[in-house]
């Protein structure tokens, strides 16, 4: 929920982002309901939309501030100056008001390629946080900062009083900085948080953290705390490792903060804006020791493309017009890193197994979602996703409505026990693992114990899936104790792969729990029964990406059975 200066809500979710206190809300816990329940109770007379919100809008940030957002953006202003966005509702940034709020000086230090501008409103005053140079200085990159010449946050702005020149907000290295965000610490203290460069010539791109005095002044040393190291934070052209080698853009860019229950997240956009790849990356604080490295923990992407929405980065949390849900804007490309950038939206949940945010898919373009609640015609819906489990991510993106539903009858013991009931004959039951889809490397796990079995199917079977993105793209195992034998199954890219049959260990009791886990490396999958390697395999598509990421389920075929301890780690 957003916290509304001089209005107060149930406190549920804090974010951090600028004093206005932004806070994002815990969601009331709901009863279970499968998704397409829930999206069936709301769809009856609920008003829609669809992505994109906006066109050229980049680096989108927005606050709530007297019964309206208010958005900041690189791209979408009148050309010379710096502009806000006011709304009544999110959707409605469709059409929203535009207001030039600062004339960019020439010939300045802030004169060319002024990135990232963010409302914020920190100790009573509006302010404007932004980053520029001169021009033809692309290494001279500074942090700046406006202020607004009176109580309105759609302006006028003029250059802030920091001591420096056109209102740079001066740091000790004095280095390349992008993306400032300013926030609040759990410990009470105001903090900056930015994109930089490590040395003076170094071009890869870091996250710092440093203390602030006021909203005006730098008072810390930077910390680094994050660097792109991962596979997936240093992607350039040409993004196509299946035709060539990958490029190689070493990105931590867009940090933005916000709280929720006791844990502090940093999010942040990895590899190179002009990529698909560019993607969404995770930070995690639990100790509240916010300039210790050691004290934050990173995992990723916890957004990537899908469908056909690409270059999905620049992340923010914020909440519905009534404080009820949790939202995300991000904006994605078009044509790379440039002013036909789009803003979407979607609703944002919480991943009930580890307290993270849990963010789906990309949507794709034209795909109906409900408007949030609040907006004229929203009706109340529950989070499908409360009880751990759901229906998968990828189908219902893309604007399928039948594949990927849950299928058959289950009883969800809790987040990471389920049993299957229903001897479903030959079309397979199902039921998702509702946690991250867009992780690329990572570690499932489940014990399973077969129950009963059908007399409908030739091939009667229970195991998990382990990768599904989309209904032609999915990897699973199964036992198969009428054969004796673990069968692995796969189909990428809408091509159906030959089944593998490797035989049950003698003695196997199907009665009793046994351990299936599959290793997901890239389109590599590594599978084993009880701790002994069963299978190993490689999928190859006719173009990339080859089964790049995925979300873990649970499947049978006529066959009812138990799961417990289902679990997804190693996460990479």
């Amino acid at each position: 929920m957003v916290e509304l200066p001089g209005k107060r809500r149930r406190p549920l979710l804090r974010t951090l982002a600028g004093l206005v206190t932004l806070v994002l809300a815990l969601l009331p816990t709901v009863a279970h309901a499968d998704r397409a329940t829930a999206r069936t109770a709301a769809a009856v007379g609920a008003a829609t939309f669809t992505n994109p919100v906006r066109q050229h809008v980049s680096d989108p940030y927005v606050i709530q501030y007297g019964g309206y957002y208010y958005m900041t953006s690189t791209d979408g202003c009148d050309a010379g100056y710096l502009c806000v966005w006011k709304s009544a509702t999110i959707t409605g940034f469709a059409t929203a008001e535009k207001y030039d709020v600062f004339r960019i000086p020439a010939g300045q230090s802030n004169s060319a390629e002024v990135w990232a501008p963010e409302i914020h409103y920190v100790q009573g005053r509006f302010y404007i946080y932004y980053t520029a140079t001169s021009a033809g200085d692309g290494a001279g990159h500074r942090l700046f900062v406006l202020q607004a010449v009176g109580g309105d946050p759609a302006g006028p702005y003029t250059e802030a009083d920091t001591g420096y020149a056109h209102g740079q907000l001066h740091e000790s290295s004095d280095l390349w900085a992008i993306d400032p965000t300013v926030f609040a610490g759990s410990d009470g203290r105001l903090y900056i948080a930015w994109s930089g460069w490590p040395t003076a010539n170094a071009h890869q791109q870091n996250i710092y953290l440093a203390t602030m005095s006021d909203p005006l002044h730098i008072s810390g040393n930077r910390v680094q705390i994050s660097a792109p190291t991962r596979p997936w934070e240093t992607v350039d052209l040409p993004d196509s490792p299946s035709s060539g080698t990958v490029g190689n853009f070493p990105v931590n860019e867009g940090p933005e903060v916000f709280r929720h229950g006791n844990r502090s997240y940093l999010t942040f956009s990895a590899s190179f804006c002009g990529t698909r790849s560019y993607a969404v990356g995770l930070l995690t604080n639990t100790d509240g020791n916010l300039l210790d490295p050691s004290s934050w923990a990173k995992t990723g992407p916890v957004f990537k493309y899908h469908g056909n929405v690409l270059g999905s980065a620049s992340f923010q949390a914020i909440t519905s017009p009534d404080g009820n849900e949790d939202w995300f804007l991000v904006h994605s490309n078009t044509r790379g890193c440039d002013a036909d950038r789009e803003l979407r939206a979607q609703r944002l949940y919480w991943d009930v197994h580890d307290g993270s945010p849990l963010l789906g898919y990309p949507v794709n373009d034209g795909v109906p979602l409900d408007v949030p609640s609040g907006e004229p015609g929203s009706v109340p819906s529950a989070d499908p996703y409360a009880s751990g489990w759901g229906d998968a991510f990828g189908d219902a993106a893309e604007g399928d409505g039948t594949d990927g539903r849950k299928a058959g009858t289950w009883t969800v013991t809790d987040a990471r026990t389920a049993s299957v009931t229903s001897l479903n004959g030959v079309p397979w039951s199902q039921l998702f693992y509702a946690a991250n889809p867009n992780y690329e490397n990572y570690t499932v796990s489940a014990d399973v114990r077969w129950s009963a079995t059908g007399t409908t199917s030739s091939y009667p079977k229970y195991g998990v899936y382990a990768s599904y993105a989309d209904k032609d793209n999915h990897v699973e195992v199964f036992i198969d104790r009428k054969y004796g034998v673990l069968a692995t199954h796969a189909v990428v890219q809408g091509v159906e792969q030959p089944w593998q049959n490797s035989a049950l260990p003698a003695g196997f009791d199907p009665t009793q729990y046994h351990t299936l886990k599959v290793v997901k490396a890239g389109a590599g999958y590594t599978f084993f029964l009880d701790g002994a390697q069963a299978q190993q395999r490689t999928f190859s598509g006719t173009s990339f990406p080859v089964l790049l990421n995925g979300q873990p389920g649970l499947v049978t075929e006529d066959t009812a059975a138990d799961y417990r301890n289902v679990t997804v780690g190693n996460t990479f």
